[in-house]
């Protein structure tokens, strides 16, 4: 193992970390599903196999960043003077903006109608974000919740809330 950090090793190792947490959150979830009797048509399934391929993805991230240095360069990220810097960074406030229309939009859904509520939330996300022109961020938050909406109700014949 080399003394030496190499670049993003600190972002890898806590990258690895969360996919790990992910995936095992995904996997406790999805063991609570109903299970039918075979398996493999359960609504559990797919999501257990995601989890369980992101808790080994993030652990072949986390060998990998270990042997560039990636503990120690997660914990210089993890100082005090770091987060504080990284918190008041525009960056920041731009994502954590971004995360709070997410969250809004999570929270209303099954409250407003599905693409009503997706329209919404993808002209403010395009606005805010200044994505495009006008006319196209009005195009794109109209057309891509009523195809996304079709295509469930219609070929694979699952409604969405």
């Amino acid at each position: 193992m080399s003394n030496k950090i190499q670049k993003l090793a600190g972002a890898d190792f806590l990258t690895a970390i969360l996919l790990i947490l992910f995936g095992a959150a995904f996997f406790v979830g999805a063991r609570s599903m109903k299970v039918y009797q075979i398996f493999f048509v359960s609504p559990g399934f797919f999501p257990m196999i995601l989890g369980i391929a992101f808790i080994f993805f993030g652990c072949v991230l986390l060998y990998a960043s270990s042997l560039r240095g990636g503990r120690a360069d997660a914990l210089r990220i993890l100082s005090g003077a770091n987060l504080k810097r990284g918190f008041t960074s525009p960056v920041f406030k731009k994502g954590g903006t971004v995360f709070l229309l997410i969250l809004g939009y999570v929270a209303l859904l099954g409250t407003f109608d599905f693409a009503v509520l997706s329209m919404a939330y993808l002209f403010l996300t395009f606005l805010f974000l200044r994505a495009a022109k006008w006319y196209w961020m009005i195009a794109i938050s109209v057309a891509a919740p009523v195809v996304v909406q079709l295509v469930f109700s219609q070929v694979f014949r699952i409604p969405l809330p």
